[in-house]
């Protein structure tokens, strides 16, 4: 459903689930969020080695850039990683890892994390002085006290591009950075894009810029996100096949056909262990339960090297192609137990609206920003390639929880996306020396910027690579796609510095 992220809500499950999925998930802390069975799920893990070579601080942020009668302010974090800086060499560099959506940042971002790796990896040839800058509401960064939606009237993608531009005057300042430094900024998923609208929005105070994963194109309705499910499911060179998304979508289809009798409803509670007896009887929590599909698909944060059972899609896909297990229903119900660890689930819509409701609710930023700007609404509509069951996860769903969360109608979150891509140029951003480089596999790429959009914005698609798994720290384990796609990404940036 809504792409989103930051600390997850597991609205279907009891406790005891939640704990288990948590560990199954790898603890998982990058990457727009997406919606199952009523959370968020945020891809990616972050358990690398760090060391000490790197700073936190605060700084004064202006609250609102372009109100001159507004003098508020808040505590904006950042982070410094000075070590390989050159000073006031002939040709200083800084690379600047903007912030995004999701967990707060932590000190590793300038060291072994996720986020920019491929920016701490290249900083040593360059002697670049490395920043990080936290997006404005997460984390600490966040102006008030809660997430009420009145606190939300400076919570957009302008004020935070005004948040870099001011950053950058700081950091000059307060560092004494030479005044022709070169800022390269550097991001992954919604990061991503911020890097790509910096470049586009201040080009006198950002040199170039390396978008990863990023979406730019916004949507109302994505069914594109689920349709690069179903392909990268079938996806050979990642352990995928036609066999396992045949299994997939079959399991799901029985699915909607039980769905629709009171005896198929009780039949799928008990095989899935439904916590609440009568549950599947709402068509609210019959869309909770199979609208975004009954098991998870670690289809965006995929990573063939990972260990924990059933962790990507080779895994996966062993289990939805063993017969003996059963029919595809039956595969899906063995699954999800295991995903469950055999804790009973608990598809509720009221109470996943009430959690998106609560002004305590950390993850109520991110789906503010969709409703708001971007949208991303991962339908699955019959007659696409959904895999999942179809037809009970149309743009309604999102609509309501928009309306409900925070007073927007459908007729704003039309408006607000349709004026963002206006804004911004979507798929079609017109700037230069931005490389803008998507996985394969990813789900995000549908809306991704896939063609360039002039000759001075260069596109890459890494073969077999799931949401930005190129930024992630280097590894032997890391496929010769997504080490050649990093040298890509380096040479570009380098012939881009050696420009006078």
């Amino acid at each position: 459903r809504l792409g989103t992220l930051g600390t997850e809500y597991f609205f279907k499950m009891s406790l005891a689930a939640l704990v288990v999925l948590l560990s199954v998930l790898l603890a998982v802390v990058n990457g727009i969020p997406h919606w199952h069975q009523g959370k968020l799920v945020h891809d990616h893990s972050s358990t690398y080695q760090t060391s000490d070579d790197r700073s936190e601080s605060f700084f004064v942020q202006k609250l609102d850039h372009f109100n001159r009668q507004q003098d508020g302010t808040f505590k904006q974090r950042y982070f410094i990683n000075n070590t390989h800086w050159t000073g006031k060499s002939e040709s200083p560099v800084v690379f600047l890892c903007v912030g995004g959506e999701g967990p707060p940042l932590d000190r590793t971002v300038l060291s072994a994390s996720v986020h920019c790796n491929d920016m701490v990896e290249l900083a040593p040839k360059y002697g670049a002085m490395m920043f990080a800058l936290e997006h404005r509401y997460y984390g600490p960064s966040n102006p008030f006290e809660d997430y009420a939606t009145e606190n939300f009237k400076y919570l957009n993608s302008e004020q935070a591009l005004g948040d870099i531009a001011s950053f950058h005057t700081f950091a000059t300042d307060k560092f004494d950075l030479p005044k022709d430094a070169r800022w390269v900024t550097w991001g992954g998923s919604y990061p991503g894009m911020m890097a790509a609208l910096a470049r586009l929005r201040f080009p006198n105070l950002i040199y170039a810029s390396v978008s990863s994963s990023s979406p730019l194109q916004g949507a109302v309705d994505m069914p594109g996100y689920n349709n690069v499910v179903a392909a990268s499911m079938k996806a050979v060179d990642v352990g995928g096949s036609q066999a396992c998304l045949d299994a997939i979508v079959a399991g799901h289809k029985d699915i909607g056909e039980k769905l629709d009798s009171k005896e198929g409803r009780q039949s799928l509670e008990e095989t899935f262990n439904v916590c609440t007896p009568g549950a599947l009887h709402s068509s609210k929590n019959r869309e909770q339960f199979a609208g975004d599909g009954v098991v998870y698909l670690p289809v965006q944060s995929n990573d063939p090297s990972c260990t924990t059972p059933y962790c990507d899609i080779a895994s996966i896909c062993t289990l939805m192609t063993n017969e003996t297990v059963g029919s595809p229903l039956d595969r899906l119900a063995s699954l999800a137990s295991i995903q469950h660890m055999g804790a009973c689930m608990e598809p509720n819509y009221d109470a996943m609206i009430k959690g998106m409701s609560n002004a305590a609710n950390p993850e109520r930023v991110w789906l503010y920003q969709t409703c708001t700007e971007w949208g991303f609404y991962q339908t699955c509509n019959v007659g696409t390639d959904c895999p999942y069951t179809q037809g009970l996860h149309d743009i309604n769903v999102d609509y309501d929880i928009c309306q409900q969360a925070f007073g927007v109608s459908p007729e704003q979150v039309n408006y607000q996306i349709q004026h963002g891509n206006a804004v911004y140029g979507g798929s079609d951003i017109q700037s230069s020396r931005i490389i803008f480089t998507n996985g394969q596999i990813d789900p995000w790429q549908a809306n991704g910027v896939l063609e360039e959009p002039n000759a001075e914005e260069p596109v890459l698609m890494v073969t077999g690579a799931s949401h930005h798994f190129w930024t992630h720290p280097s590894l032997p384990t890391d496929s010769a796609a997504v080490n050649e796609a990093r040298e890509i990404i380096w040479k570009q940036v380098g012939d881009w510095l050696e420009q006078k």
